[in-house]
C-alpha cells in the first residue's frame, strides 16, 4: 500500500504497531498506574482483569461482550481454510491468478521475496486451520456464558491478527512473491514434522486448559475460582503458554528468513506474556491462598 510515496507492507506495519503499542502501554501502566485516569487502565484490561464491568463512561460506550471472540473465530475458520484451499489449488494447477498477486502487492508490497517453501507453507496453513477450527468449537460448545466484556479495540485486533498472519504467511511463499531468491529445497526436513508434533501437543493442552476454565464456570457460574490440573500446577496461564508454543512452531517451520512468521511470533509472544502477567497478578490479588510456586506463563522463570 502506497502511503506518502512509500510502499508500505500493511501486514508488517500492523504487526509492528500492535507489538510496540502493547509494550509501551504496558510500561506506562506498570510505572504510572497510581497516577493514570481509570479509563486509561480499563482500555488495556478485559475479562476478569477488569474486576467487573467497565466503570468509566467512555469504555462502557466502546465495550462488547467477551463472547464476541466467537465472531473472529468464525472469520478465521473461513479465511484460513479458504486460503489453504487457494494455495493448494495454485500449487496443483501451477496457475497463480494475477488478481491474487495484485491483492498481495497492495497489502504486502510488490518487493516481497520468497522466504520459505511450498510444503512448509501448506503444513503451517493446515496446522493453523486446525487451531482456528478448534477455537471456534470451544467458543460454540465448550465456553460457558459470561458477563465479561472487552473494548472494541480488542475485538478489532482479533480480526487483524488472523488476517495478517494468514495473508503474511502466504505473501512470502513460492509463486506468491514477486521477486524470488534462489530456489529452496522442496522436501520437508524431519524437524518440521517434529515441530508439527509439538504443535499437536500444545494444541491439545490448550484445549484442556480451556475445558478446565469451562468446568470451573459450570461449578461456580457467578464467581472466579483457582484453576487446577494439567499445566496449571506450573503456570497460571497454560493456554497463553501453549499459544506461544504454537506460533513458535509456525515460525520455525516457515524458517526464520520468513519475516512475517518472525513478526507474528514476536507479536503473539509479547501479547501473551503481558496478558499472562496481568492474569497472574489478578489471581494473586484475588486469592490469598493462591499457589506461590506458580509462575505466570513460563515454568520456573516467569
Amino acid at each position: 500500500m502506497w502511503i506518502l510515496n512509500w510502499d508500505v507492507n500493511l501486514v508488517w506495519a500492523v504487526l509492528i504497531f500492535f507489538t510496540s503499542f502493547m509494550m509501551v502501554y504496558n510500561c506506562v501502566i506498570a510505572f504510572g498506574e497510581p497516577y493514570l485516569p481509570e479509563f486509561v487502565l480499563e482500555l488495556f484490561r478485559y475479562g476478569k482483569t477488569l474486576n467487573g464491568p467497565a466503570k468509566t463512561t467512555f469504555v462502557k460506550m466502546i465495550s462488547v461482550p467477551k463472547s464476541y471472540f466467537t465472531h473472529f473465530y468464525i472469520f478465521s475458520s473461513i479465511y484460513v481454510p479458504a486460503s489453504l484451499a487457494a494455495v493448494l489449488y495454485c500449487y496443483h494447477s501451477g496457475q497463480f491468478p494475477e488478481l491474487l498477486s495484485q491483492a498481495l502487492d497492495f497489502v504486502c508490497t510488490s518487493d516481497r521475496e520468497e522466504a520459505t517453501t511450498a510444503p512448509r507453507l501448506v503444513l503451517v496453513l493446515v496446522l493453523l486451520s486446525l487451531q482456528v477450527l478448534r477455537r471456534l468449537y470451544e467458543c460454540l460448545v465448550i465456553n460457558q456464558p459470561s458477563n465479561s466484556t472487552m473494548n472494541i479495540t480488542h475485538y478489532i485486533v482479533g480480526y487483524a491478527h488472523y488476517f495478517c498472519a494468514t495473508t503474511g504467511f502466504v505473501s512470502e511463499a513460492p509463486g506468491f512473491s514477486r521477486s524470488s531468491m534462489t530456489s529452496l529445497p522442496s522436501a520437508l526436513p524431519l524437524y518440521c514434522w517434529l515441530l508439527a508434533l509439538v504443535f499437536l501437543v500444545a494444541w491439545y493442552l490448550e484445549f484442556e486448559a480451556h475445558k478446565i476454565f469451562a468446568d470451573l464456570k459450570i461449578k461456580s457460574p457467578h464467581t472466579h475460582s483457582i484453576p487446577n490440573g494439567s499445566l496449571f500446577h506450573l503456570v497460571s496461564c497454560p493456554h497463553y503458554m501453549c499459544e506461544v508454543i504454537i506460533y513458535t512452531c509456525f515460525m520455525f517451520i516457515l524458517g526464520t528468513s520468513h519475516l512475517t512468521g518472525v513478526l507474528v511470533w514476536f507479536w503473539v509472544f509479547t501479547n501473551q506474556l503481558i496478558a499472562a502477567t496481568m492474569s497472574h497478578r489478578w489471581y494473586k490479588t484475588k486469592f490469598k491462598k493462591y499457589p506461590q510456586d506458580r509462575c505466570a506463563i513460563i515454568p520456573f522463570i516467569w
